[in-house]
């Protein structure tokens, strides 16, 4: 599935890197595209490919770094945002970064202990613009983990 805020960029794409799961690289020509069921189906010219897929879960289309840095300006708004979780002040949002598949925010405490969480609907609950706040969910074990680490330290 490509997704949506990515299908411009997709549409003009005739040579990409497909990344699979286990870190294998294939460069691939587009031969075909088909869109159906708001779903963007290709077909690759290369041979093998296909077979590959299916070996795998996931497969990361590369995309050039100008088509990100397109992406990353969507997020400066939420820097400065206060960060809840719990109930409880987790931190503030201090910058972001695309890794790849995924924004993902660098939130600092007051402790100076960072936490990157991945902004994905699994983590982030809601972003409330007018108290400028983010909300998060279904992060006990990723707060924990940072958590240990700090007082590793």
């Amino acid at each position: 599935m490509i997704k949506p805020e990515y299908r411009s960029v997709f549409s003009e794409l005739e040579d990409l890197y497909l990344i699979f799961n286990s870190d294998r690289v294939f460069y691939v020509t587009i031969s075909e595209r088909m869109r159906k069921d708001n779903k963007t189906w290709i077909k690759l010219k290369e041979d093998g490919v296909s077979e590959e897929q299916f070996l795998h879960k996931d497969v990361v289309i590369a995309i050039d770094d100008t088509a990100i840095e397109t992406e990353e300006t969507s997020l400066n708004y939420l820097i400065g945002y206060q960060v809840i979780f719990a109930g409880e002040e987790l931190g503030i949002v201090e910058d972001f970064f695309f890794n790849g598949a995924q924004d993902v925010l660098q939130i600092v405490d007051s402790k100076g202990t960072e936490y990157l969480v991945p902004f994905v609907d699994y983590y982030i609950d809601t972003v409330i613009d007018n108290l400028r706040c983010v909300i998060l969910q279904n992060a006990v074990d990723l707060v924990a983990l940072y958590k240990v680490e700090a007082k590793k330290k």
